[in-house]
């Protein structure tokens, strides 16, 4: 969405298509989608014959049968999804015979495979925003969550399917996030061979600002003379993200005052013992609210095994704040010597050396803000987008 809103601004006609949704979000024009009304969704009746049919296993569609065995051999509750869904004919939609490029983002449940790319005959961009489009089943696989056996299988069967679905665009067009992303759709057996554009996420700078540190904390009620490092995360108990790390690595650290403050829902899972406060202030909705967080921090604190790029860094450093991360994917991009530290490692005792050699350096807050306005402001990214549409439009 705010690619999108930056588009606009910069005068491009750009809208938006959502599987599901029960308004537009302000300022974006578009449509939200619905499946297709194929015959058991025409009446009552019909759905109950084919809930029974279902149930004794007589009739099962592709997408049934596919989540049916996916279910049954994600043994370890991994984050999985299949590359088929109940949108046959969202090709044929209004809003995608209307345009002129099709820009595809998170798709997950919406764009069907072996419908979709062989049916849409214009230019079509895919930002990768997370592993999945170049995967079977998973969202992330690294040497710290590989794939496990139960799901061979399946990712398999998936890694097939997404690769005879893409083989049949036309026109398609990858855009990776990172450095990382690069090599790795390029190493991919289900998108190497397509052309691929770096261009990085962005982040909005008129909401994620410097605030006074103080009002700041006054604001958040954290306490005025900590040493307060920031953490978040969209689920708290995520292996990946290691808030058990991160509170290992600053009990190493003798600092008074210490304060790691985590953003983040299911919190209550996190069991941590701690000889300094570890504040779980849930999840925050309002980036307003979020920015506030950033400013009232010293340093951010990111212990990732894996991220497809880092977006909670862009925010801290738009906010004036220094970054302390793991060399996961992305970090690369955006970690310089006057923003931040990249860890030599993924351990507590890496991540403790990084937070030292973090605290042993000063770091000029206008310098960190302006390096994020000066290559990640969201009217540059459009305009990188922009140069990528004419570039295709001109073929």
């Amino acid at each position: 969405m705010r690619i999108c809103l930056a588009l606009t601004t910069e005068g491009i006609d750009s809208r938006m298509l959502f599987a599901e949704g029960s308004s537009m979000p302000e300022g974006i024009t578009g449509a939200i989608a619905t499946p297709d009304n194929i015959f058991w969704n025409r009446n009552l009746f019909l759905k109950s014959i084919k809930k029974l049919l279902t149930l004794f296993g007589i009739w099962l569609v592709d997408v049934e049968k596919t989540k049916k065995w996916l279910k049954k051999a994600n043994k370890t509750n991994e984050f999985v999804q299949q590359p088929l869904s109940y949108f046959k004919n969202i090709a044929t939609h209004p809003l995608v015979e209307w345009a002129d490029i099709v820009h595809l983002h998170y798709v997950c449940d919406f764009i069907d495979y072996p419908t979709f790319f062989k049916t849409v005959n214009k230019p079509i961009i895919w930002t990768l925003h997370d592993k999945y489009p170049a995967m079977g089943v998973m969202h992330f696989s690294s040497k710290f969550r590989p794939l496990p056996d139960e799901l061979k299988s399946i990712d398999t069967y998936c890694r097939n399917i997404k690769r005879e679905g893409v083989s049949k665009a036309k026109n398609l067009n990858i855009v990776a996030i990172s450095e990382f992303m690069v090599d790795f759709c390029k190493n991919s057996y289900v998108l190497k061979g397509f052309p691929i554009t770096l261009i990085h996420n962005g982040v909005d700078t008129t909401i994620f600002h410097p605030s006074d540190k103080q009002e700041a904390r006054k604001k958040t009620g954290l306490q005025p003379n900590a040493v307060i490092f920031l953490f978040s995360s969209f689920f708290m108990d995520d292996p990946n993200k290691g808030i058990d790390r991160a509170v290992a690595a600053l009990e190493k650290i003798d600092v008074p005052n210490k304060v790691i403050v985590c953003l983040g829902g299911l919190y209550e899972k996190v069991h941590i013992q701690s000889s300094f406060p570890v504040i779980f202030a849930g999840r925050i909705n309002d980036p307003d609210q979020i920015s506030l967080y950033y400013s009232a921090a010293d340093y951010f604190l990111q212990c990732s095994y894996e991220e497809t790029f880092s977006q909670t860094p862009l925010e801290a450093m738009a906010c004036g704040i220094p970054v302390i991360t793991t060399p996961c994917s992305g970090a690369i991009d955006i970690i310089r010597p006057f923003n931040g530290i990249i860890c030599k490692g993924y351990d507590k005792d890496a991540i403790a050396k990084g937070i030292k050699e973090a605290m042993d350096k000063q770091y000029n807050s206008d310098e960190l803000r302006h390096f994020i306005i000066d290559n990640f402001n969201y009217n540059i990214i459009a305009k990188q987008y922009i140069s990528l549409y004419d570039k295709l439009l001109k073929l």
